[in-house]
């Protein structure tokens, strides 16, 4: 009876070793499970039962296993892409999202824009938003129709593109920082704008008439500069004609009054003999200009002026 009870409990020994070299088997495999590796792109977040304890950077690390502990590895330096207004299916465009937006003019056009963006603080990448891309898509949209709505029709078709996705990055990082979604908005770059489909004929030929109106401006600026310096020259040169004619009346008017004022001068002192001068000048210069015949008959001598 004491031999069976000996060997019923080497037995009993002999199990429990055996259950106890696996147990601590598994302990040991699942302690392993502790190790992980972080990439360069890549920052890890480690949290124990749901409670952040910090950042990793890249390397070999050790935790411990789950559930206790948990960690998260997202990439911190990839360039993220998303689609506003529209999806991309292959080299299909797939209009699932909202695209329409009202301008200050009370039109609507179709806008669509993709944002590149990176994560700049994992811990709030990960814990702060439960879907960050359906967030930074949201931001980007109230940003870019919030500035759409204040603008013309015209001007978001034309001239204020660059500045419509500058204002939508601008603005959905403000609105994206004050949700502490850490994330850091690239670039943004309109895709497409345009009237909806059954207008869009209608836009054309309002955008051909402006160019239109555009280039008959810039053809009368054109001929503006060229014929204004010309027209300008001869003013200047009619200008100066007339300046000289002017001095030259002005000093000849002159010249003949005080040539008057010295000839009265000299009459005052003597009249006879100024009156007589002056009557031998007026004839010399009067016959200057007359053909005279003198016919001498033998008595008398006659001058005829022709």
């Amino acid at each position: 009876m004491s031999g069976f009870k000996n060997n019923d409990l080497q037995r009993a020994l002999k199990g429990h070793r055996k259950y106890g070299w696996l147990t601590l088997a598994i302990i040991l495999l699942w302690l392993a499970t502790g190790f992980y590796t972080v990439d360069s792109n890549q920052r890890a977040v480690i949290t124990r039962f749901g409670k952040s304890l910090g950042r990793t950077g890249p390397g070999m690390h050790y935790t411990l296993p789950r559930p206790i502990d948990r960690v998260y590895t997202p990439a911190t330096t990839d360039v993220r892409r998303i689609e506003v207004g529209f999806r991309l299916k292959g080299d299909l465009w797939t209009e699932k999202r909202r695209s329409d937006m009202l301008t200050g003019d009370q039109n609507i056009l179709k806008v669509m824009m993709v944002v590149q963006y990176k994560v700049r603080d994992a811990e709030k990448y990960l814990f702060k938003t439960t879907e960050p891309d359906w967030l930074v898509e949201r931001a980007v949209e109230s940003a870019m129709s919030g500035y759409i709505s204040r603008v013309s029709v015209d001007d978001v078709l034309t001239t204020v593109k660059a500045e419509i996705e500058i204002r939508a990055v601008e603005g959905a990082q403000v609105l994206l920082d004050s949700y502490g979604a850490g994330v850091s908005l690239l670039t943004g770059n309109l895709q497409v704008v345009s009237p909806p489909v059954p207008v869009i004929e209608a836009f054309n030929d309002v955008a051909r008439a402006k160019k239109d109106s555009e280039r008959t401006a810039e053809d009368a600026r054109v001929y503006a500069n060229e014929i204004v310096p010309r027209a300008e020259g001869e003013a200047w040169g009619i200008t100066n004609e007339a300046r000289g004619a002017y001095e030259m009346r002005v000093n000849k008017a002159r010249g003949e009054g005080k040539r008057f004022t010295d000839l009265l001068a000299e009459y005052n002192r003597e009249p006879r003999l100024t009156k007589q001068r002056l009557y031998l000048e007026t004839m010399e210069r009067v016959l200057a200009k007359t053909k005279v015949v003198i016919v001498d008959d033998g008595s008398t001598i006659t001058i005829i002026e022709e």
